[in-house]
């Protein structure tokens, strides 16, 4: 198989995956509901450059929706949260483990759908001009 092939390929559904996200947030962000969270968990790795104190950090917050369900969510960003921080989320009622986002970061959420689209319009460049076609060879 095609090895630039299965890298576009790989490419092409990582900005989808991100699409998606994305616009399950923006309708978390417009549905109006909010609800005080807390950071409950920190996951903190080394970034591929290696440097020392060159972290990157994912953070699980919980909440308790209106209908009285207990939903936590990942967010990342480049805002630092201890354990136990409290925010304020934004989520809709219809479905709030999947729409459920920081209050206030419906900016992030874009940049993030605008990266996705990026990469989507790098991936279409690439099948229309066969650039990969020799990459690997």
């Amino acid at each position: 198989m095609d090895t630039s092939l299965v890298i576009t390929g790989v490419v092409a559904l990582a900005a989808l995956r991100s699409l998606g996200r994305t616009a399950l947030q923006l309708r978390g962000a417009r549905s109006g509901v909010t609800a005080p969270a807390r950071c409950v968990r920190v996951y903190e790795r080394d970034t591929a450059t290696g440097s020392t104190g060159d972290r990157r950090a994912r953070y699980v917050f919980a909440f308790t929706a209106q209908s009285g369900e207990w939903v936590e969510f990942r967010n990342g960003g480049n805002k630092r949260f201890p354990e136990g921080a409290r925010v304020t989320v934004r989520y809709d009622p219809a479905d709030p483990g999947r729409t459920a986002t920081l209050a206030g970061s419906p900016r992030a959420a874009l940049a993030e759908g605008a990266v996705s689209l990026l990469l989507m319009g790098l991936v279409l460049l690439m099948f229309l001009t066969d650039f990969p076609e020799n990459l690997f060879d």
